[in-house]
């Protein structure tokens, strides 16, 4: 009898054990959320282009201008600054603007695109550099592996973000 009651008790544990570790990401997944959320970890502008220096109204969209982004120590590419021209539901079939990037009140680059109607399709165009402060680079393009986050023109999340990549030498003009 003991043997029994110890098999159904041993049976019981193990049950009990199983529907706790199935459960147990469902209800502490807040909690975990909640506490990495306040540790102040961000993502990092190298991944997420920075923060919004300045937005342009234009004509039924807008263009926001974000702060320049340089890589830290051992992060490969070239420093950049990230334009979104966004809501993409607003922007006509092809966009053409000259944009101020440094806000000195002189457009820096002419940035030329076709909006793709698949959202999952890349825009084709052209970044040119109005100045000695950036680079040119065309849309579709094989770019070298270094350059991939600093020369992009990608369709996403409602926006078209445009990266145009700094000559400018670390200690520069930019802020």
């Amino acid at each position: 009898m003991r043997a029994r009651i110890t098999a159904i008790l041993a049976y019981t544990g193990a049950a009990a054990t199983l529907a706790v570790v199935a459960c147990t990401p469902f209800v502490l997944m807040g909690f975990f959320t909640n506490a990495v959320a306040r540790t102040g970890i961000r993502v990092d502008p190298v991944y997420s282009g920075g923060a919004v220096a300045r937005t342009i109204a234009c004509r039924g969209y807008r263009i926001d201008v974000y702060q320049p982004v340089r890589q830290h120590a051992l992060q490969a590419g070239e420093p950049f600054v990230q334009i979104a021209f966004r809501p993409v539901s607003a922007l006509p079939k092809q966009v053409s603007e000259e944009v101020d990037l440094d806000g000195d009140g002189q457009p820096d680059v002419r940035v030329s695109f076709t909006v793709p109607a698949d959202p999952r399709a890349r825009p084709a165009g052209e970044v040119v550099a109005l100045n000695g402060k950036f680079q040119d680079f065309t849309m579709p393009t094989r770019v070298p592996e270094s350059a991939a986050f600093s020369e992009l023109m990608v369709q996403s999340n409602g926006a078209v973000l445009i990266r145009v990549p700094l000559l400018a030498p670390a200690n520069g003009a930019l802020h």
